[in-house]
């Protein structure tokens, strides 16, 4: 619990640090920094309470494993 305590705190001063310069870069930039900020804390917290993450891979051949069986057998007939 500390250590998520101590994220917490690392990213509140990581915010405190970098948001006056970003905002010169305006709204967009803003956005883009929060949520990226908040992806790595998730992942982060995720981490370090063993949770199950899954990839980005495991995703992709769901998607795709079908069309290669398909192609698989209408291909080698």
């Amino acid at each position: 619990m500390l250590i998520i305590i101590g994220i917490l705190i690392i990213s509140a001063f990581i915010i405190y640090v970098e948001l006056p310069s970003l905002k010169k870069g305006g709204a967009k930039t803003i956005w883009a920094f929060s949520i990226l900020l908040i992806m790595g804390l998730t992942l982060n917290i995720a981490i370090i309470l063993n949770a199950t993450i899954i990839s980005p891979l495991d995703v992709i051949i769901y998607i795709f494993q079908p069309i290669s069986d398909f192609l698989k057998i209408t291909l080698l007939k």
